[in-house]
Formats: C-alpha cells, structure tokens, sequence
C-alpha cells in the first residue's frame, strides 16, 4: 500500500497546492463541464470574496441545502476558504427537519438550490430560515433570495482581506458541522476540523490507491461525509478528479462510468448489485474495468466480490468502517488481503487511528452481551464496545458538553457498535449497542422515527428496528400499539414520508396489543427484530 502523501494543514492550502502542482489537471466534472485544479481554485476563491463582501465572519456557520453539482461544490470550498462552518444539508430532509437543524446550528445564511427534482429548496429555506439570508444557486431566484451571480459579482470586486483569513486559519478550525439524529431522536451537531480531514482523506486514497489522472465518482450527496470529504477532499489530495451527479440512480452512474472510466469507486452493496446488473443488461459496457472498489454500510457477501471480479474485473474489495463522529473512515481493509477478510471484518485501524473494545456493555433489555456471542468462540472474551481515539475524531458536539461527555473519555470516542478486535489486528463488528439502522449507506435512528409515529393522534407507543434488505442492506419497520380508533398502516407509513426523509420511512408497519418489554420495563428491541423477520418470512427487496 502507497503511504499518505503529507497534506497541508488546511483545505484553502490544500486547494492553492494542488492549483500549483498540477494547475492544467482536471479537478471536477459535472455533465458536459470540466474544471482544472487551477480553474477551481480561481471560483472558490472568488465566491470565498463575495461571502466576505456579505459579512461572512470567522466561525459563522453557513447551511447548504444543494444537491451534487458544480455550484455546490464551488459554494461548499468557498465557505471554508472564507473561514466559515459548512452545515450540510441532505436534499431529502423535509423543511421541519432543516428547520430543526437551522435552530440548533444558529446559521448565518443558508445555501439552497433552486431547483431540484421538482422542489425549490431556496423557496422552502426562505419559509422557515426566520430572516437568516438565503442565497439560491442556479436559476429562477425566489424574490426574496439572493442569487449567486450576485455572490459571484462581489467577488470579482476583490477583497484584499480574503488572503489574510486564509493566512489566520488553522488546520484545528472546525470547517464542517454535521448534524446526525443521534439515540434520542434529537439531532446533534458534529465539529470537524479542517487537518483530521484532510488526513484521513489521504490516507483513504492512499489505501483505495486513487492517484493522479484517476477520476472518481462521488456516489454521496455532498450533505454526507462520504461526498464533501471521501467525494471532493480524497481525490483533491490525491490530483484525481471527482465527478459530480445529482441524482445516484443505476443509469446516472453507468453514464458516469461510461465517459469516465474510473478506476476507483467507492458504493454500498446496494449500489454495486446495481451496477453489475447494468453491466449484464449492457446499459454499462462490458469492457469496463475498475481496478479497486471500496464499500462498507453492512458486510460484504462473498458472492459480490466473486461477482465484482469476473464481471468488471476489480482486483480489490476494501471494507471500510468509521463515523461522522471519527472524519467518516476508522478502519479499512487492505488491497490484497483475502476475500474472507474483507467479508468478515472491516480492516485494521487506519495511519493515526487507534482502536479498542471495552467489555462488560448490557444490551437493551440489560442483557450482558456476552449472552449473545453464541458461536463467536475465542471471540466472545475479547467482545465489548468499539472505542477509537486519533486526531480523526471530532471536536466535539456543537454546544453539547453534556452530549459530547457521554461519548468521549480521554480521547477515546464510544462508537456505540460492538465487535472484537482478532489475533491480525482486524476489526470485526457484531452488533450495535445503539439502535441505528444504516439504509443503503444512511443512517437511520429509530428514535427519531419513533417520535414522528408517536406524534400521530391514533398511535399510543411505536418501535422501529432494522430488518436485512437485499438491495439496501436494511431497512426500517415499525411495530405500533394504536390509540382509540386503530389507523391503518398505510396511513401511518404515509404520515411519516410526509415529515421525514424517505430513507427514513418505515417500508412495514404493523399493529400490535403491547409491545414485549424486558424485566426492568424497557422495550425489548431483538424480540422485535426477530417478529419483524418471521412476518416478513425473508429479506425483501422490494421498494
């Protein structure tokens, strides 16, 4: 494995070195456009002066609500050149939601799309952003919002004070703050510093071996860790290309593979079930070839990389395995290493990342975990929580000491996953202590979907679990005790795609008497899970 290239200490510098080393090589596609490392730097840097023409401070926060494209990219650099926080927003996250999150963070202005699959994300910021400026990328501008050719304008007038911003900043200033939904349902807000992303980028292309000339497609959204750092940061350190696509359909990507021939990729299962398929139905051509995959979200069958070989002659499969809490990555496996290594662990810690279990959890019903490691062997006396300390993991949950106290001790973070750590240094994972489901590469938190349902008039408690999905890895479904008149479960599924992001709706609701509970009362989540699998009869895919 090639070893980390040295990054700079911050995204601007990073940004300004690759525009120096390689100004003529391609930095970003998107559709029929191209931008070089130096032609990039040159739009970064202008809107990073039209951001500071508008009052942008250091540290303010500033949401993006932008799907994958050119502008958002351009928009997302530019934040953090200027010295502001990008706040991420998913383009499937209903307006409650980013209102929420825009309550929380205290955003000095919003980014939003003007249009995207039929749905103007700046009209709806300007409805619940409460006076906060919104400023709309593409054409069509809501009245009320400021276009980004205005933005743009601004920084052709020059600011001779954008340097020193650059010059002022540190490779420990907070340049991205993730919200996620968190156990309780209540969303909180992940610092991440500019250096321990860049690092990990690095190191991520260092292992994948994306390198110079490569072009690699950002199968994220640019609100997920996997897209604003994996999707523009790793091939930026690496002086590969990132190509843009809005939507991440089977036919989106083929094409995308199809003009660009990449030789890394980084994609769920799901989304690699998919792409095979497109290769036998010829919508990909036969004779693509991608030399190294990476994948994580759920384990990886045998069968796939069987699968992946033989039909688009990939040499490696990396499992990979980390959280937004930890820069995205932990852990990867390694090119070469043999196919029942990376189906059954997810690799061993990455440069700068240390790893450890913590034994003696409960499940949640009290349950010593050690009473559910049957067949796990030798495995069983080494199992606890995953714990990971490094410069990787974040400075902690925005205005949430309290928060940021239950999860961090001595700079080991608490994953909330549970696995051993083998004889060869490699990470297996068993479990979850927390209740997350993880649906085609989104986390999904139950309690979240939890309160949605408990909010209808009709629904007196509600449970959410994960249960095995063929295309997705898992979904949700829900078990719920009606209140009064008994609602129909289509009703209920609909109540919640009204109010959450869909990969957040429960593909099964069902209607019991009681929920089963253990001894002290608490909600007995496996029993669920294991009434859920037998109603279902077997993994679906539909959906």
């Amino acid at each position: 494995m090639s070893r980390p290239q040295q990054v700079s200490a911050t995204i601007a510098g990073e940004l300004s070195s690759a525009a120096a080393d390689c100004p003529d090589r391609a930095a970003i596609y998107f559709e029929a456009e191209r931008r070089t490392f130096s032609e990039l730097r040159d739009h970064v840097w202008q809107a990073a002066r039209g951001l500071l023409a508008r009052g942008l401070a250091p540290g303010d926060r500033v949401a993006l609500w932008v799907p994958n494209t050119l502008e958002g990219a351009v928009a997302l650099l530019a934040v953090i050149v200027a010295g502001g926080a990008v706040v991420p927003m998913n383009t499937r996250y209903r307006s409650h939601e980013v209102s929420e999150i825009l309550r929380q963070a205290r955003c000095h202005v919003v980014i939003a799309a003007a249009s995207f699959l039929g749905r103007s994300f700046a009209a709806d910021a300007l409805e619940i952003a409460d006076g906060v400026p919104v400023i709309c990328l593409g054409a069509d501008a809501p009245a009320d919002a400021v276009p980004w050719p205005e933005i743009l304008a601004a920084g052709d007038a020059g600011r001779s004070d954008l340097e020193q911003r650059v010059q002022a900043q540190s490779g420990d200033d907070v340049a991205v703050v993730q919200f996620t939904s968190g156990t309780t349902g209540q969303p909180k807000g992940v610092m991440l510093r500019q250096g321990p992303m860049l690092e990990t980028a690095s190191t991520w292309s260092a292992v994948a071996g994306l390198g110079r000339g490569d072009v690699y497609p950002v199968n994220y959204p640019l609100a997920h860790a996997g897209g604003y750092k994996t999707g523009l940061l790793s091939p930026m350190v690496a002086r590969a290309a990132s190509a843009l696509f809005p939507v991440v359909t089977t036919e989106t990507l083929s094409a995308v593979i199809s003009a660009h021939r990449p030789a890394v990729l980084n994609a769920p299962p799901a989304v690699l079930h998919s792409l095979l398929a497109a290769v036998r139905d010829g919508t990909v051509p036969a004779s693509t070839r991608i030399r190294t995959i990476v994948t994580g979200s759920s384990m990886v069958p045998p069968q796939l990389i069987r699968e992946l070989s033989s039909v688009l002659g990939v040499s490696d499969v990396i499992n990979a395995y980390g959280l937004t809490e930890a820069s995205g990555v932990c852990t990867m496996t390694r090119r070469g290493d043999p196919v029942e290594l990376v189906c059954k662990t997810v690799g061993a810690p990455i440069d700068g990342v240390e790893v450890r279990t913590v034994p003696a959890l409960t499940g949640g019903d009290d349950t010593p975990l050690a009473g559910a490691t049957d067949g796990l062997g030798e495995a069983a006396r080494g199992i606890g929580e995953i714990e990971v300390r490094g410069r990787n993991v974040m400075a902690g949950y925005l205005d949430d000491p309290a928060a940021t106290a239950e999860v961090m001790d001595d700079g080991w973070l608490r994953t909330g996953d549970i696995g051993w750590i083998g004889a060869d240094g490699c990470v297996r994972i068993v479990g979850r202590a927390k209740d997350m489901v993880v649906v085609g590469g989104f986390n999904v938190y139950p309690a979240e979907v939890e309160h949605v349902l408990a909010d209808h008039p009709n629904v007196g408690e509600a449970a959410v679990v994960g249960v095995p999905h063929e295309r997705l890895g898992e979904v949700a479904v829900a078990f719920v005790v009606p209140s009064g008149t008994a609602p129909e479960p289509d009703t209920l599924v609909q109540w919640c795609r009204d109010r959450l992001a869909n990969f957040k709706v429960p593909r099964q609701v069902w209607l019991i008497d009681a929920l089963p509970r253990g001894a002290v009362g608490k909600i007995s989540k496996p029993d669920l899970r294991t009434r859920a699998i037998a109603l279902l009869g077997a993994p679906h895919s539909s959906g």
